[in-house]
């Protein structure tokens, strides 16, 4: 029969057996405590290497799309300042068909830059216990963005060039037009105020304001060149000296004998008035009414 462990050695036993327990336990915790800080460094990691390969991406992108973004903006400058400068709306309507189709193209790209730089900005909440799994997830999502639609976009500019140029082309050749016009436009000078002395120089038309009691009028023998001027209405003229600037002709609005007629049956209402005797006889006096437009 066995003798009984005295009672000083059966506590010190089973303190040993405590201490034991309680070391294996610290040493257990102690390695899954390490196991996770390495599991979640290797997550961090995994998400800063994916956070720099899709700044890499976006970056690149985000040039290709900035140069398709700046072509399309020249083009709608120049489809704006267009306006109303063209012999034909064809090449203008070109060009906003293909600033449309540039735009649409543009857009998913413009998208996907958005959502990249937003998922980039959330860093999850990867506690020290997490073992690095949201940062891994996080990593993952980061890794799958990606940007297709951005190959196309460099061919942007390239395809708006032959719309603008067409653009470009039709607004020389309104402007080229335009100076042909302004070149052949009936052009009068208006070379002094006065009254007879001036009109019998003939250097041009005079301004009879003054005589006519404040009623705008210049005037012109006929001979001088009153038998020139344009009387067809809608006529776009010039005016040079003292009335300078384009009229527009509203036609003869009267018909006055200068024997009889007063400057109160001179029309009103008018920007400028212009009168000549017609073939020279003072009896039928015309008055041409002037409307200025620029």
């Amino acid at each position: 029969m066995p003798q009984p462990e005295p009672p000083i050695v059966g506590a010190r036993s089973r303190r040993r057996r405590a201490l034991l327990v309680a070391a294996l336990a610290v040493t257990a915790v102690l390695v899954c405590f390490g196991t996770l800080l390495a599991l979640r460094a290797t997550a961090q990691a995994q998400y800063a290497s994916a956070s720099a390969g899709l700044a890499s991406r976006q970056a690149g992108s985000a040039t290709v799309a900035a140069s398709a973004r700046a072509a399309i903006d020249d083009a709608q400058r120049l489809l704006a300042d267009s306006a109303g400068k063209v012999l034909t709306e064809e090449p203008r309507l070109t060009l906003a068909t293909a600033i449309d189709d540039a735009t649409a193209r543009i857009r998913p790209t413009i998208t996907a830059l958005k959502t990249a730089t937003d998922a980039a900005a959330h860093v999850p909440d990867d506690g020290l216990l997490s073992a690095g799994i949201p940062l891994r997830e996080a990593a993952g999502r980061l890794a799958a963005l990606r940007f297709p639609a951005a190959q196309d976009l460099a061919a942007v500019a390239t395809d708006l060039a032959g719309p603008r140029q067409a653009v470009t082309d039709a607004v020389a050749a309104w402007t080229a037009e335009q100076d042909r016009i302004l070149r052949e436009r009936y052009t009068n000078h208006v070379h002094a105020a006065g009254w007879y002395p001036e009109l019998d120089a003939c250097l041009g038309s005079v301004d009879l304001t003054a005589r006519y009691g404040g009623v705008p009028t210049i005037a012109e023998h006929w001979s001088c060149g009153g038998r020139d001027f344009p009387d067809d209405p809608g006529t776009l003229i010039t005016l040079t000296g003292l009335r300078a600037g384009t009229y527009r002709v509203e036609g003869i609005v009267a018909m006055l004998n200068q024997d009889t007629a007063t400057t109160a049956d001179l029309p009103r209402g008018f920007d400028l008035l212009y009168q000549t005797c017609q073939n020279g006889q003072s009896s039928s006096m015309s008055m041409t009414a002037l409307t200025k437009v620029g």
